[in-house]
């Protein structure tokens, strides 16, 4: 009787652990839900209104990096802050054939993904506030790196100096 009671707790708690995989917008959630993703259509009316840039995860769901560096690099404090201040993250199943809006078109992120060019996951993808591709960098990006790409394009430094000055210019 007590081996029935393990196994229906064990299913149960598969159960439950399988149900969380995905994050709200029905996306894989690679590891680990964070509460400032927003939608694409979403961030680019922030944006525009704002002035804040826009960022894109390009992920796929079975992609080891990509749970990782949401993991690791999304869940860290500052760069989770340097979000805040500079972006609005959106993330892009690059296999999904899920339909979104960017600049008054309609793409499947699938299409999306290629439209930009992405090759390998996961790929980091900075707009501009008016949409317009300012660097796309492809891999697994550590945390620290990461915070000073988000605030070496959120800060609009990247107009003035390369990413080399300015990373030997903020240590």
């Amino acid at each position: 009787m007590n081996a029935r009671i393990l196994l229906i707790l064990s299913l149960a708690l598969f159960a439950i652990s399988c149900s969380s995989e995905s994050d709200a917008t029905g996306n894989q959630s690679s590891g680990q839900d964070h509460a400032f993703w927003v939608s694409l259509e979403a961030a680019q009316t922030k944006a525009l209104d704002e002035g804040k840039y826009i960022l894109l995860d390009v992920y796929t769901e079975w992609c080891g990096f990509c749970r990782r560096m949401n993991r690791e690099t999304y869940a860290d404090k500052r760069v989770q802050e340097a979000l805040d201040k500079y972006f609005y993250p959106v993330r892009i199943d690059a296999e999904s054939p899920r339909v979104v809006s960017f600049k008054g078109e309609s793409y499947s992120m699938v299409d999306l993904a290629q439209a930009f060019g992405v090759q390998s996951y996961p790929t980091t993808i900075f707009l501009s506030p008016d949409g317009e591709a300012v660097a796309l960098q492809p891999g697994f990006i550590e945390a620290e790196r990461f915070h000073k790409m988000l605030s070496f394009v959120g800060s609009e430094s990247y107009r003035t100096q390369s990413f080399q000055q300015y990373s030997e210019s903020t240590r």
